[in-house]
Formats: C-alpha cells, structure tokens, sequence
C-alpha cells in the first residue's frame, strides 16, 4: 500500500508527544489528530500516513506547530527549530517554520513555496508604483500575470495549478486599481463554472473572501427575506434566498454561503443566536452535501465554547473524581505549565492564598502531561502542592471544552457550576495591580 512518510528532528524535545492533524474545513479551520507519536531519544520522530491526496497537514510539537503540504508516494525530512519549543502559548501555538531536507522540485511544497517567493517579490515591488505611476503599476501586473501563466503552463499538478491561480486572485486581483477586475468579472472567472475545492487552502482564503461579510453585499430584496428567515428559524428559505442572487451559482454554494453569514452574524451578534444555531442545524441535518455538513457541525461545535456565565461542563479527572465545586463552595481551577518559570513562581502566591481562603475555596491544579519525566525542580515544586493535582493529556476535552489557550491560566466556578471568571484573576497582580484576593475576601465575607 502506497503512503507518505515524514522523518523529523528537533533538538531538547526527547519523548514529547507529535500530533498530526487534518484540516476539516477552511470555514472554521477546525483540526482532527490523523495521526500520534513521539520523539525518541535522539530527537527523531516518524510520520507515516496512508494513501494521501495532495493536502495540507499540521504538526504539532508541544506548543509549536508547523503546515506542510504532502502527496502520495513521497518522503520528507524535516526539523523544528529548537528555539520554537520555548513558546508559551499551548494550544493556539506559536507557528514556526520547518527546514526541508533533499526536497524534490517536482514536490508541491517545493513549488507552492518558490511560487510565493516570486510573488511576495514581485508584489513588493509593485505595490508601491500603484498610487505614484499607475500606469508601470498596471502594465507590472499585467506583464507578471503573463510570466506566471507562461512559467505554470506545463505543470501536471492540477492541485498546485489552481493554489496559483486563487493566490493571485486573493493577492493581486484583489488590490483595487482603476482598471481592475470588477466583482462579476472575478465571480465569472473564478468561481462560476469552478467546483468548490474544498481541500484547496488558495481556494477557500479567495471564496472566504470574496464572500466576506456577504449579507451586507446582497440587495434588500434577497437580504430582507434572507433575514426573515433566521427570525423564523427556516434554514430552507434561507438558502433559497441566497440562492437568488446572480453571485451564487448552485444550490450546494448556496448552503455554503449560509453557514458563513451565520458564522459572522453569530460573531457580530446582530442576529437572536438560537435562530443562527437552529439554522445550522437544520443545514447540518438536511443537507445532501457532505462538506457541508461537517462544516455545519464544526459551527455548532464553536458556537458551544464556554464563555463566562455559562455552566462549567462536568468532566472527570481520572475514574473517581469528577471536576466540579463541592456544596456551598466555590472551586478555583490553575492551569500552568510545571516546566516554565513564569507559572512555577506563582504557586507560592497560591500556597498563600490556599491557606488564608480555603475554608471557603477549594483549588485544584491541572498541566498538561506531555508525556516526559518532570526535571526535578518542577517536581519538587508540584509535591509541595497542598490541593490536588493532575496531569492530562492533550486529548482530554478540558483543554477544548475551556478554551484553554495559555498558561498560567485560572478560572473560578460557584457551586451552582455558574463560571464567574473566564478567565479569572492569578495570585499575583496583573497590569493594573488586580489580584483574585480581593474576590476571595469578598466570598469569605459572604458577599458573593
């Protein structure tokens, strides 16, 4: 069976945990891991995944990640940076970029990377003739789309030759000029009569964009229907009334650009949010389309993340102890990070704080378990830890579920599973010198 192997190094990393992960969609940019090990004790890790089409992946090591594009059949050799582990930022991450190794020039990262670089140059270049000589700015523009064309011709890779022309389109087309292409002329070239490429990265960043804030674009006489639907939670009126406009060219495109005015309407919150979920989930439960579907379900997931006010989802710790504040007390919850010094000096603040308020608080402290040995300070520091502790793994649904996106982070919940702080205040003032201690006082004297 033919498959994709990926040989990577990366230096003070021995016995850290390497995800691999597909992107589901380019609407919401949801992630699923396809693929898990580990970096041995030389600081080598292999991927190895079956029967790819050309895609776009992510790795991830610890707090860094990494894109890269793979095709069937092929081998890669890559290293991580080692100056990228020392990020603090876990699960957003700090991108890096990977250093390939004997990479072919017939590979799509080697083309779509030297196709970029020409690009970035070249508009560069350009962009500052635009407003001073507009004509050298235009005549440029012109003369490169030519050099482009001609250069790419030949190539067989119809993946890399549409990643071309939906890059130029978001990059150079985009850029307003007198002369420009206007709106209808772009639909009728580059969407019209073109199949939604769902897996294309170039393609989705020019359709997200084209149809960006898409409501407002519509006349009223398909807008103010479009709105009467949400009201009426009618999913099926709704796109039949995106369906009419000249820019929507079928019924599938038409699901597609009602999930994306939900996206922004739930995030501008102009619209009641229950109609925007109970649309999507009747596009989520109707649709014939596949990709539509798991783009409806990966909204309704991001709809559903935990904000302040919302109950704290009761999740278990380990097979006996489920996380949730014990009766008539409230729970504090430390998230940090055993290995960094920032989170580690912290945790004689809250010895401080556990002993002067626990008679009303409980705290609990979670890290991420990475799946190495503690160095022995970090270990010290955790055994002299008075409340309870764990150790998760990055597959628990805590990190998700919370949207846990640094470290240290806190958050404080009532005993009603009401979360109060998301994030709450640390042990230690932040930049206008608040601290929690003024929240717990307030709880010990019954004022809250």
């Amino acid at each position: 069976m033919s498959n994709t192997k990926i040989f990577g190094s990366i230096q003070n990393a021995n016995n850290q945990y390497v995800y691999v992960f597909g992107i589901e969609d380019y609407i919401t940019n949801t992630e699923s891991i396809i693929f898990t090990t580990t970096v041995n004790e030389r600081g080598q890790f292999m991927i190895e995944l079956e029967n790819p089409d050309i895609r776009k992946i992510v790795i991830r090591i610890k707090n860094s990640y990494a894109h890269l594009y793979i095709q069937d059949k092929s081998t890669y050799y890559i290293e991580f940076p080692e100056e990228s582990i020392d990020v603090i930022n876990y699960f957003s991450g700090s991108e890096t970029e990977i250093l390939f190794f004997n990479l072919d020039s017939t590979d799509i990262n080697y083309k779509i990377l030297g196709f970029e670089a020409w690009m970035d140059d070249e508009m560069a270049d350009l962009y500052i003739l635009k407003d001073v000589e507009p004509v050298k700015f235009i005549d440029g523009v012109l003369k490169f789309k030519a050099e482009v064309q001609k250069a790419y011709a030949n190539d067989t890779s119809i993946f890399f030759k549409e990643y071309v022309r939906y890059s130029m389109g978001k990059t150079v087309d985009n850029i307003y000029y007198f002369g420009a292409p206007s709106k209808q002329t772009k639909y009728d070239f580059f969407i019209k009569n073109s199949a939604i490429l769902h897996e294309n990265p170039a393609y989705m960043g020019y359709l997200n964009d084209f149809y960006d804030q898409y409501l407002f674009q519509l006349n009223k006489y398909i807008r103010d229907p479009l709105i009467q639907s949400i009201y009426d939670n009618n999913a099926y009126n709704m796109v039949k009334a995106i369906s009419f406009d000249s820019l929507v060219p079928s019924q599938e495109f038409a699901e597609l650009i009602a999930l994306k005015i939900v996206q922004q309407e739930y995030k501008a919150n102009r619209l009641p949010k229950n109609n925007l979920i109970s649309v999507t989930n009747q596009i989520r439960i109707n649709s014939s389309n596949p990709q539509n579907i798991i783009i409806a379900e990966n909204l309704i997931e991001q709809f559903y993340t935990i904000i302040e006010g919302d109950p704290l989802p009761v999740m278990s710790m380990n097979e006996e102890i489920q996380l949730k504040p014990a009766p008539n007390r409230y729970l504090y919850i430390h998230f940090f990070d055993p290995e960094n010094p920032n989170g580690l000096s912290e945790i004689s603040a809250l010895r401080r704080l556990f002993e002067k308020y626990n008679s009303h608080i409980d705290f609990v402290t979670i890290y991420l378990n990475q799946g190495t040995k503690l160095s022995v300070f970090a270990e010290r520091v955790i055994s002299g830890i008075k409340w309870e502790v764990y150790a998760l793994n990055y597959r628990h649904p805590i990190w998700k579920s919370l949207n846990i996106g640094s470290f240290p982070y806190y958050i404080l919940v009532k005993d009603d599973l009401k979360i109060v702080g998301l994030p709450a205040l640390g042990p230690t003032p932040n930049g206008v010198y608040e601290t929690i201690e003024r929240t717990f006082h307030d709880i010990q004297q019954g004022k809250n």
